[in-house]
């Protein structure tokens, strides 16, 4: 049995001013996801949280029904960190919305090295009506730009307030100028799988199988993207497994779960958490205890709607 913490996985939001990183913040916040999350904000005044859903006010700290905070960023961001990370009970991951003129690769080096996380994501967010515009401003081009450029996901969001030709060509120069997957948003309406890191619990979502919903407008992000559940009975060629993880394309947006590899020398297998955001991809050894049964895995993948299917995945991890 494996008993040491396991870092607290941070998603950093980013994007420019007008992005809609609040109206996402306050989804997450008031979602049904099962998660505690820790969201660092600048200003609280910004992010309207439902009266209702607020337990207590303690100082720069707001903890609401569903376990889930919002706290200023009061002081430096290392100090907010700690003082997060110090909440009992501790939250399962950490939201940080950074202010819209902030360069959150910059923002995500806290989740590289700070004691006690690791980073889980960049997201940045890019509004359909005005982000071509912005970066080919003289005084903000280059920020824009950059923003994009760090992200491990693009949400373009406000993406029902333009033309679907106008939808078409600003995700393809997103996608150029970013080089990950990219997805339209509206009104912050997106799975909180897509955003959040899963925790254990999270994998116990039934046999391998594709999600099937009824098809919503295109401008949708569920329009977009659907849901698969990989379990594995045994364990898996580590070899397969990083090289699906390198060569699938960017239809696959999100890789989450766990999974077990035999020892070389033929001992025990041991449990790895594996993470794919983007194009980044890790595989750690878990290091808390894992509930799934000795040997097997379990990966949830979500992809681009149409574009793949569960049985192409698994092929790719496991002998024939």
């Amino acid at each position: 049995m494996i008993s040491s913490v396991e870092p607290v996985p941070i998603t950093v939001l980013g994007g420019y001013l007008g992005a809609g990183k609040t109206t996402l913040v306050n989804r997450l916040l008031s979602g049904d996801h099962g998660r505690r999350l820790a969201v660092l904000v600048n200003d609280f005044g910004e992010v309207n949280i439902d009266v209702d859903l607020i337990t207590s006010h303690d100082g720069e700290t707001i903890s609401l029904q569903n376990g889930c905070v919002c706290c200023s960023i009061a002081d430096a961001l290392g100090e907010s960190l700690d003082r997060v990370l110090a909440l009992d009970p501790a939250p399962d991951q950490i939201v940080i919305e950074a202010s819209g003129v902030a360069d959150p690769a910059k923002v995500a080096a806290y989740g590289y090295g700070w004691p006690g996380c690791r980073l889980d994501a960049v997201i940045v967010l890019a509004d359909a009506e005005t982000i071509q515009v912005r970066a080919k401003d003289q005084f903000v081009g280059e920020l824009v730009t950059r923003q994009l450029r760090g992200a491990n996901l693009v949400l373009v969001t406000k993406s029902d307030l333009v033309s679907p030709e106008v939808l078409d060509s600003v995700l393809s120069w997103a996608h150029d100028v970013a080089e990950v997957p990219v997805l339209p948003v509206t009104r912050g309406e997106v799975e909180p799988e897509v955003v959040l890191a899963m925790s254990r619990s999270d994998l116990d979502v039934g046999s391998a199988r594709v999600a099937t919903r009824d098809a919503p407008p295109l401008t949708d992000a569920d329009a977009m993207f659907e849901t698969a559940t990989l379990r594995f009975p045994g364990p898996l060629a580590r070899s397969r497994l990083e090289a699906a993880l390198t060569l699938w394309s960017q239809d696959v947006v999100r890789v989450k779960g766990i999974v077990w590899f035999a020892e070389a020398d033929g001992g025990n297998a041991e449990p790895h958490v594996v993470q794919r955001v983007g194009l980044r991809w890790s595989i750690e050894p878990a290091t808390t205890e894992v509930s799934l049964e000795a040997g097997g895995g379990r990966l949830v993948v979500v992809v681009r709607r149409g574009a793949l299917e569960a049985a192409a995945l698994i092929s790719d991890l496991v002998e024939a």
